[in-house]
């Protein structure tokens, strides 16, 4: 008898990860996605330097947003464009037969529920696709995505089970990031807040248009600047050993800044973290070179010792008034089921996106990132929504993570919309495309017009216009 969709999403965990599912109780997160060369593209974007361009704010209600056109049967090209809610709808109506003698609708429909943030219902989906899949790489790219999902729910013992089915299948996972996971894999991790505690805290932004808040950790004060856009909560190599972050033996790495220029990295966790009241003890972290995360900008140089990155970030719920700079958080739990149509935020490679229109079109997948001051296109968003990108160059010049550089072009007259209101920007950098960053950014430029909450156990982000 051939399996329902219902019998798909319902069918039994193997044994040992249902045991882990139901004894663990921590509030999600999510590390970012490690291959052969770690990515963190948006960190690059601290450095960005462009006066903001004019603009204007409208109320742009969704229904009011020109759908995508319809999907066909074309998968792997929809999850591409992040029309993760489309593709579940469409694989809940397929027939049954149809959906589980196709190993590549499987593997399509359980991303599609991990990008919504719905592992409990993705891993079903996912351990048939691998049962039914052949080739081993396509099933080490389905263990990998697991194994992300595990990370991002504070898993790393069966982030770290996943990682390694996907390495012997083929997939190039480098040795220091299952060194990481193994250090970290008994670790109560982001462990102290209780779930609903809530406390308020002033920010600043000193000039760059960068959130930066005050951080004390293990006892030692500081300051950080809080960044969506980098999934890993960050720190130079110096700051991390003067405030005695313990670094993993044999955790070495390299990431790639904004302009593709690679550097080393190593993994470690922080004992004690507090900030905006919270104390947050294990927290895992990366250290980077000081180079990587000291900025030149027109405005000069601007050195970073610390960013609070997704993973810890996610932990809340998160509310941001930009005109009266502050804050308020309260602890949430990230685990659930996402069947809500108006979801806004979803996660794909580790990275938290946003489910925007360009000029009243949708959809379109922006990062989501408070660590960036300017919003930008990518090559491929601009493609995408059929604009047309000058060929002068503007800025001349940007420097992203280890001083690298590089020459931007710009679009004009585009308007882009979420959660019912929109931004009109007269001009707007476009970034050439590097496979990393979908079809744009949404940086400060954009969110400093509103009061923004982000509410990652709803996996929405709502606007107020002051």
């Amino acid at each position: 008898m051939a399996a329902t969709v219902g019998a798909i999403l319902e069918a039994p965990v193997p044994a040992r990860r249902a045991e882990r599912l139901a004894a663990s109780a921590p509030p999600a997160f999510r590390l970012a996605a490690a291959v052969a060369t770690i990515s963190f593209a948006t960190l690059g974007a601290l450095s960005l330097s462009c006066a903001s361009p004019d603009l204007s704010v409208q109320v742009l209600p969704s229904e009011n947003v020109k759908p995508p056109a319809s999907l066909g049967f074309n998968p792997e090209e929809a999850l591409g464009r992040g029309e993760y809610l489309e593709l579940e709808n469409l694989f809940r109506s397929m027939p049954s037969a149809d959906l589980d003698s196709n190993p590549g609708y499987l593997a399509a429909f359980g991303k599609a529920l991990l990008a919504r943030g719905d592992l409990d219902a993705a891993l079903p989906v996912l351990n048939r696709a691998i049962e039914k899949e052949s080739r081993p790489v396509r099933r080490g790219e389905l263990e990998w995505a697991l194994a992300q999902a595990y990370i991002f729910w504070d898993e790393p013992e069966l982030a770290l089970e996943f990682a390694q089915a996907a390495r012997s299948d083929g997939y190039g996972l480098l040795p220091g990031y299952l060194n990481f996971l193994e250090a970290i894999r008994n670790l109560p991790l982001y462990a102290g807040p209780a779930a609903g505690e809530t406390h308020d805290a002033e920010f600043s932004m000193q000039g760059f248009d960068l959130i930066r808040v005050p951080v004390q950790v293990n006892g030692t004060d500081s300051a950080a600047i809080l960044d969506t856009g980098a999934a890993y909560t960050i720190l130079t190599e110096s700051f991390g050993k003067a405030v005695g972050v313990r670094e993993i033996p044999d955790s070495k790495a390299f990431g790639r800044g904004l302009h593709t220029k690679e550097f080393p990295l190593t993994f470690g966790v922080i004992d004690r973290l507090v900030f905006a009241g919270f104390a947050v003890e294990n927290v895992p972290v990366m250290l980077m070179p000081d180079d990587a995360l000291r900025f030149v900008t027109s405005r000069g140089e601007f050195p970073v010792p610390m960013v609070l990155g997704l993973h810890l970030v996610k932990q809340f719920r998160v509310g941001i008034d930009y005109a009266a700079r502050r804050m308020s958080l309260t602890r949430v739990d990230f685990r659930g089921a996402r069947r809500d149509p108006t979801q806004n935020l979803f996660v794909a490679r580790g990275r938290l996106f946003a489910r925007t229109s360009i000029n009243r079109y949708g959809w379109y997948e922006m990062l989501l990132d408070t660590g960036s001051e300017p919003t930008m296109l990518t090559s491929t968003g601009v493609v995408r929504a059929k604009l047309s990108a000058s060929g002068k160059f503007y800025p001349k010049t940007l420097y992203g993570l280890g001083k690298s550089q590089a020459e931007w072009t710009r679009v004009d007259g585009v308007t882009i919309g979420l959660s019912d209101f929109a931004v009109k920007f007269q001009g707007l950098v476009v970034k050439e495309d590097d496979g990393a960053l979908e079809d744009g950014i949404l940086g400060n430029s954009f969110f400093q017009n509103f009061r923004v909450s982000i509410d990652f156990r709803a996996m929405r982000v709502s606007l107020e216009h002051p």
